[in-house]
């Protein structure tokens, strides 16, 4: 109800006709859910298609051609091709996709009400109980502590996917969800890390976002330029632009015929351009160029920081280092560690606070040939419950029995 309530003070005039979409469609859907009772619509963000809900409604497609699953997403979006290749694409937010939210059996998304046609006007909806649908969470990433995302106490999701046992330990321990609703079964996602990629000598660089300088959000052009004026003071901006043209970092690249893919978190991409490398051997990457599973793949080597893109990279048994300089403050401004995950005794690498401990663990992977230390693969091993290519299908038949 906090939700609800929040939601209707943010109502503005340009949400008119987005609610105005919703209501026509409602009949229309409560009629078209009668002659077609199983409709499944799969989803991440309106220009997406690169996470669990692309690769589980990819595999629904091509083993299962006869049921009635559709993916929304912007005709616009640079991942729409290969989206439409499957066949059953919708326009995001378009009067279908309205349409199938009052239809639909089973709303299958990655996270929290993103992948409605509107995030908070039908997450609204949502809260009210006006849909009939069973709402599946395929997860994006992995929760080390407390979040609204999983919160049993703000969610109402019917099967939650987790990527490991612990994940489903953390969500029934600290964020009070129903164990019931929790399978972890590991991600769908992972089904296509089987496929070897590795470019030798290749370093990619991909640290998460910083909830504090995002301005993505924000209309008041004032507080937009604070926000960046905040990011050009930050360590964020310091330490990764102090990496990308350091004399001596771009030395061991030279010297150890290694090249660098730079690539920030999506809700940072806005960033992209301030940084700058005077190496031919560094790429500052943009995500309409590159996807985030295909440099995993390939990479020899991943510098990271809190992100979880660490998991879906260790699953591949390749080493990485954790570079967390400014660890005090997104500890107290975005993600605290907890009890059940610290990196220090849990994490898949080794962690460096400072530049030169970052170069040290890459020279020490370059001797070692990029393989992973025994102790780190023995976390990995511990971590993850299955390895296979049979993530999907175990997810399929999950949201299948529901």
């Amino acid at each position: 109800m906090k939700y609800l309530l929040n939601q209707i003070l943010r109502l503005r005039p340009r949400d008119i006709p987005t609610i105005f979409k919703l209501l026509v469609m409602w009949i229309p859907g409560k009629l078209y859910r009668r002659r077609h009772p199983d409709v499944w619509v799969v989803t991440e963000y309106a220009e997406n298609a690169r996470d669990n809900g692309y690769w589980f409604f990819k595999y629904i497609r091509e083993n299962y051609p006869e049921k009635e699953v559709y993916y929304p997403i912007k005709k616009m979006a640079s991942d729409y091709t290969k989206v439409a290749e499957l066949g059953n694409t919708i326009e995001f937010g378009g009067w279908k996709h309205s349409m199938l939210y009052w239809a639909a059996a089973k709303y299958i998304g990655t996270t929290k009400y993103h992948g409605f046609p509107d995030d908070r006007i039908c997450g609204g909806f949502f809260e009210l109980k006006l849909t009939r649908f069973k709402y599946i969470f395929l997860n994006h990433g992995f929760a080390r502590g407390v979040s609204g995302i999983v919160s049993g106490e703000s969610t109402r999701y019917d099967l939650i996917i987790a990527i490991s046992e612990l994940e489903k330990k953390i969500m029934v321990e600290m964020n009070h969800q129903d164990p019931k609703k929790i399978q972890a079964i590991g991600f769908c996602r992972h089904d296509n890390l089987f496929e070897k990629e590795k470019e030798p000598g290749l370093v990619v660089v991909m640290p998460t976002w910083r909830r504090w300088l995002d301005y993505r959000h924000e209309t008041n052009k004032n507080r937009i330029a604070e926000i960046r004026k905040d990011f050009f003071q930050s360590p964020y901006y310091k330490e990764y632009s102090r990496m990308l043209n350091d004399p001596e970092f771009l030395e061991i690249l030279e010297r150890e015929n290694l090249h660098l893919i730079f690539y920030l978190h999506g809700y940072a991409q806005g960033y992209a351009g301030c940084f700058k490398s005077p190496s031919d051997r560094v790429i500052i990457a943009e995500k309409e160029e590159y996807f985030v599973q295909d440099l995993l793949k390939k990479a020899a080597f991943l510098i990271t920081d809190y992100s979880s893109v660490s998991c879906d990279y260790v699953y591949m048994r390749k080493p990485m280092v954790y570079y967390q300089f400014d660890a005090e403050e997104f500890s107290e401004k975005q993600y605290a560690e907890s009890e059940y995950f610290t990196y220090k005794d849990q994490g898949f690498g080794p962690i460096a606070t400072t530049l030169k401990e970052v170069e040290k663990e890459l020279l020490e992977a370059c001797r070692n040939e990029f393989a992973m230390k025994p102790e780190y693969e023995r976390r990995t091993e511990a971590f993850f419950k299955y390895f296979g290519n049979q993530h999907c299908e175990k997810t399929y038949e999950l949201v299948e029995k529901l």
